[in-house]
């Protein structure tokens, strides 16, 4: 009874060390140790009661690892999908080391020198299969999750489905292991990993093709945003030259109203040519001509919908992030708030007030982007924080907003205070 149990215990190391190895942790170090604890005891605890009890089917013992998956679900942050996806394929991994380990002693006396050899192997096995999965596997298996991650959950059904197959067929439900049983097992584990292939692929290309399309979605929104930018900064322009050339006329107007005496017109004219040069040519919120061609679109396209908006900027010409990701970045934030803004009935009382905050300055090579505005719904509905009613094309492009801010190793976090949502974000920038 006691080998089976070290066994178990072998593989359960295996499986903790390739879980700790791929999942991000969610509780303390302490929290961790006293859950692998209670797992790892409540486990064998249990295996002893069902062996006591006189329980031969194999299905019961293989029941014990809900124990250890409710402890992966506890422990790590990743979500419900994610942990099934990879808690399975992890035993359908080790379940197979275990099997191959077998049909290697196949050919041993059948004893303890037999149980001793298989047991090194099994061991020396995950002694090199484990720093490989480390060094080489690991991060494949990674962008796996985040795809999978991003389909449909049913998926997760894949691997729970091939672990009870394998175990079926070549696990100790099926103990005797020929030559003709391995071939037939080693084309199963082929024809598994071959849909694991088909699968992820799928998935790559998919969301290859959606980041594409957002990528294009912004360029033209940038393209856009800059022509209307630069058409303001040539109007501008010609302003400025149509008023430099009137100004000889406007200086004789008044040097002839100040030698008539005339104090009362020339008050008046002198009133009139003040509030012309007064007006504002073009908006120019900062240096980098980027960000003023996206946030001068969106500020546009805000006070056409009677929502206030503040801007405070301090962002330089250079600022070391590519300038799609910077029109990404700030145009969805903004299209946000806009969308925020919206949804706000207009018999609320909130709505003569809408508003839209937007503060930004660069601080020691970091980003520092600040977004507040006028809410009604919980905007924590989604799992990163937002909440959007575009579909597939607002959640692609949130996703664009987190996948920017984690390529420069940066934080974003968004909160609901009373009837504003705040959505705040620090990116670290690369030398300019």
């Amino acid at each position: 009874m006691l080998i089976p149990l070290f066994f178990s215990f072998v593989t359960l190391a295996a499986t903790c060390i390739i879980e700790y190895a791929t999942l991000t942790r969610r509780r303390s170090i302490s929290v961790h140790v006293l859950v692998r604890l209670v797992a790892y005891t409540l486990g064998p605890a249990v295996y002893f009661l069902l062996h006591r009890l006189g329980v031969t089917q194999v299905f019961f013992y293989y029941g014990i690892s809900v124990i250890y998956f409710v402890a992966c679900v506890y422990l790590f942050t990743e979500s419900l999908p994610q942990k099934i996806f990879l808690f399975f394929t992890d035993w359908c991994f080790t379940t197979l080391v275990s099997e191959l380990c077998n049909w290697a002693t196949i050919g041993l006396p059948d004893g303890n020198a037999q149980i001793l050899v298989r047991l090194l192997l099994y061991m020396a096995s995950y002694a090199l299969l484990l720093p490989l999965y480390a060094k080489y596997g690991r991060k494949y298996v990674r962008e796996m999750l985040e795809l999978f991650d991003r389909a449909n959950p049913v998926y997760a059904v894949f691997p729970f489905l091939s672990f009870v197959l394998l175990t079926i067929f070549f696990g100790p439900l099926n103990p005797a292991i020929s030559l003709s049983q391995f071939i037939t097992m080693v084309l199963f584990i082929g024809f598994i990993l071959f849909t694991y292939y088909l699968m992820i692929s799928h998935f790559h290309s998919v969301f290859s093709r959606l980041r594409i399309e957002n990528n294009l979605m912004n360029a033209e929104r940038l393209l856009v945003l800059q022509k209307k930018f630069y058409a303001e900064v040539e109007k501008g322009i010609r302003a400025q030259g149509e008023r430099l050339h009137d100004a000889r006329h406007h200086m004789l107007a008044l040097s002839g109203l100040a030698s008539d005496g005339n104090i009362d017109a020339l008050k008046q004219y002198l009133s009139r040519v003040l509030e012309q040069y007064g007006q504002s040519v073009t908006a120019r919120f900062c240096e980098n001509d980027v960000a003023n061609a996206v946030i001068g679109g969106y500020i546009s396209i805000a006070e056409e919908k009677k929502i206030a908006v503040s801007a405070e900027l301090d962002l330089p010409g250079k600022l070391g992030i590519d300038e799609y990701e910077l029109c990404t970045l700030l145009g969805n934030t903004l299209e946000n708030a806009i969308e925020a803004c919206e949804r706000i009935p207009a018999e609320s009382p909130l709505f003569p007030n809408r508003f839209i905050k937007l503060k930004s300055r660069v601080e020691q090579d970091r980003l520092i982007i600040r977004v507040e505005n006028s809410c009604m719904e919980d905007p924590s509905a989604s799992p990163n924080g937002f909440a959007s009613s575009k579909g597939a094309s607002g959640g692609i492009g949130l996703e664009s907003v987190l996948a920017i801010t984690d390529l420069h190793r940066g934080c974003m976090s968004c909160e609901k205070r009373g009837s504003a949502f705040i959505f705040s974000a620090v990116l670290c920038l690369e030398p300019v």
